[in-house]
């Protein structure tokens, strides 16, 4: 069900967003959860609760209308393949600068009903169905052009249906095998002159995994690692078992998780000098909110 956007309670969840950052304080922020990239706030209105996550800033106008388009198509794609996707508005407003601030917004569902959630509260039963019903939905929503990030605090069990939740990233490529999401806006937190390295050198090994139903299964079996739920990889890997030309082994889940915390580290560490240089050497505001430190 379809709901409607409370522009002015967004509008001052932003200027609150705003003092975060020219304080460097968050703590009047009601904060759902930290990204790789973004984070999710929660809304209170009179008219509901609202997971309001905002994005990187966009230079014009026309880029956020560009991404806007994309996370619309993006939707419909995924919808095609029979994954049911969470009600999802953007919002946006522009600074002084001309810039444009974004938000993806949906209704807020209940926590307790997060899959990340379920697996710890739920026993092996419950975790064997859930897979079962992954599975299938990932091999055919994954193709060359659509990518998922499948991990499992993306979804949520409503009614004995998933949803899936992050639609911020939209992942879509072109038949040359190039993102069709501007990249370079969520490389945007990095030094700049570490930039265009990192994105030149780091893009593939991010997004290629989402493009082959194998990888998005890989990745979201060693999140699992990060989630602190290793124990049912071996479960799960026995329920993969057939379902892909070569077969997912636990050795090789462990050693991309450990892969994949080391990049992740690396750039978090780097976001975190560049926010050193700003607040301290430049006396300047941090455009950004970090997440804390994860344990990985």
């Amino acid at each position: 069900m379809s709901f409607v956007l409370p522009e002015r309670d967004i509008a001052a969840l932003e200027r609150r967003v705003q003092r975060a950052l020219d304080t460097a304080d968050p703590s009047a922020l009601a904060v759902l959860g930290f990204g790789e990239v973004t984070l999710v706030l929660r809304l209170d209105t009179p008219d509901g609760s609202f997971a309001c996550k905002r994005l990187p800033v966009f230079p014009t106008y026309e880029s956020f209308r560009r991404h806007e388009s994309l996370v619309g198509e993006y939707v419909e794609q995924l919808e095609k393949a029979g994954v049911r996707v969470a009600d999802t508005r953007l919002w946006h407003t522009r600074t002084p600068s001309g810039k444009v601030v974004g938000y993806c917004v949906q209704e807020a569902l209940p926590g307790d009903r997060l899959c990340s959630r379920l697996l710890h509260t739920e026993g092996h039963a419950w975790a064997g169905d859930f897979y079962a019903r992954f599975l299938p939905l990932v091999e055919k929503a994954v193709t060359p052009g659509v990518g998922l990030d499948a991990q499992a605090s993306n979804w949520m069990d409503l009614d004995g249906e998933l949803v899936y939740l992050d639609v911020t990233t939209p992942l879509l490529r072109d038949a040359r095998r190039r993102e069709r999401l501007d990249v370079r806006l969520f490389f945007t937190s990095l030094p700049w002159i570490l930039r265009d390295a990192v994105r030149v050198s780091q893009t593939r090994a991010i997004f290629d995994k989402y493009y082959e139903p194998r990888g998005a299964v890989l990745d979201f079996l060693g999140n699992l690692h990060k989630e602190r739920l290793s124990r049912l990889v071996p479960g799960f890997l026995a329920q993969s078992e057939g379902r892909f030309d070569a077969p997912v082994t636990a050795d090789e889940v462990a050693g991309y998780y450990r892969e994949d915390a080391r990049m992740w580290e690396l750039i978090q560490r780097l976001r975190r000098a560049d926010r050193f240089w700003h607040r301290r050497i430049r006396r300047r505001t941090y455009p950004f909110l970090l997440p804390p430190d994860v344990d990985r």
